[in-house]
C-alpha cells in the first residue's frame, strides 16, 4: 500500500511540475500563450485545477518527509504504545514474606499447610495429626508407590532435640514407614541431626519449608494464601472455629484461652499464648 500511494505521488508531482513549466513559459514567450489560449478556456480551467490538486499533494508529501512517525511502521509504533502502558502484576513473595507469615499462623494451620504443600507437589497426603494422637506422625505422604512420613513442629524459639528425632524414628519404626521428615520452623541440635543422618531422615528448617512453598508454585496459590492470612484459629478436633474466652472458676479463673465455638460437643481448648 505504501508503495503505491508512493508512485501516485510522483504521477502527481510529474504533472505539477509540468503544468508549472506551461504557465512560466506563457509568461515570457507568446506562442505558448497564444498556443494555450487556443487550447479555450475549460482546457485552462481543467489544468489550473489540476495544478492546485498537484500543489496540495506536493505540500502534503513534503508534510510526511517531516513526519517522524513516517519511519515507524504502523505496527511497530501499535506494539511500542502498547509495550508502554505498564500492566499491574502481582509479584510473587520472597522467602522472608513467606517466613514472617509461616511464623503468623497457629500450629494447626501449619500442620494444614504443610500437607497443602505436599500435594501440589504431587503426593497423596493422610493427614493424623491435629488434635488426635498420631503416634508420633502428622501426615502420611505416597508418590510412586513410596511412603514417607511427616512430622510438624511449628517451634518458634527452640531447636528439635535429639528426644523429638528419636520419638519420630521410633513411629517410622512401629508403622513400618522406611523414610521420615522433621519440618519446624527454628533448627536442630546437633545430636538431633547426627541422629537425623543416620537413619536418613530428612530435616527441614523454616527457610527449606519456605524453598518447599515455591517449588510447588504455592506463594500465590489460592489455597496456600488463604491459610498464611487467616488470622483466625480453628479447632484442630472439629475444625470449627476457636474463640478467645476466659476462665470464670478454679485456679486459671481470670485468666484467657481459646476455646471451640462447637461447645459443648467439642470442648477442645488451647492456650492463648
Amino acid at each position: 500500500m505504501a508503495r503505491r500511494r508512493n508512485k501516485d505521488v510522483d504521477v502527481a508531482l510529474g504533472v505539477a511540475q509540468l503544468v508549472a513549466l506551461l504557465v512560466l513559459a506563457s509568461l515570457f514567450l507568446p506562442q505558448v500563450r497564444q498556443w494555450l489560449l487556443g487550447l479555450g478556456v475549460l482546457v485552462i480551467g481543467a489544468i489550473f485545477v489540476v495544478g492546485v490538486v498537484a500543489f496540495g499533494v506536493f505540500l502534503i508529501r513534503r508534510t510526511e518527509r517531516k513526519s517522524p512517525f513516517n519511519s515507524v511502521p504502523t505496527m511497530e509504533l501499535q506494539v511500542a504504545t502498547q509495550t508502554s502502558i505498564s500492566q499491574p502484576y502481582d509479584k510473587p513473595q520472597t522467602i522472608a514474606d513467606l517466613i514472617e507469615q509461616l511464623r503468623a499462623i497457629d500450629w494447626f494451620q501449619f500442620e494444614k499447610l504443610v500437607a497443602l504443600v505436599y500435594r501440589k507437589l504431587g503426593y497423596q497426603v493422610t493427614r493424623r495429626g491435629g488434635a488426635n494422637p498420631d503416634g508420633g506422625i502428622d501426615l502420611v505422604i505416597e508418590k510412586n508407590g513410596q511412603r514417607a512420613a511427616v512430622q510438624c513442629k511449628q517451634w518458634k524459639t527452640w531447636n528439635v532435640g535429639v528426644k523429638a528425632v528419636r520419638e519420630l524414628l521410633g513411629a517410622l519404626t512401629d508403622a513400618g514407614i522406611p523414610k521420615g521428615t522433621f519440618i519446624t520452623l527454628c533448627g536442630y541440635t546437633g545430636e538431633a541431626k547426627q541422629l537425623a543422618e543416620k537413619h536418613g531422615i530428612e530435616i527441614v528448617n523454616e527457610v527449606g519449608l519456605a524453598k518447599m512453598i515455591e517449588a510447588a508454585g504455592c506463594q500465590l496459590d489460592p489455597e496456600t494464601l488463604a491459610i498464611l492470612s487467616d488470622t483466625r484459629k480453628f479447632c484442630p478436633k472439629c475444625e470449627s472455629e476457636m474463640v478467645m474466652r476466659t476462665a470464670t472458676k478454679g485456679l486459671g479463673a481470670g485468666s484467657r484461652f481459646w476455646g471451640c465455638s462447637a461447645y459443648p460437643k467439642c470442648r477442645f481448648t488451647m492456650s492463648a499464648d
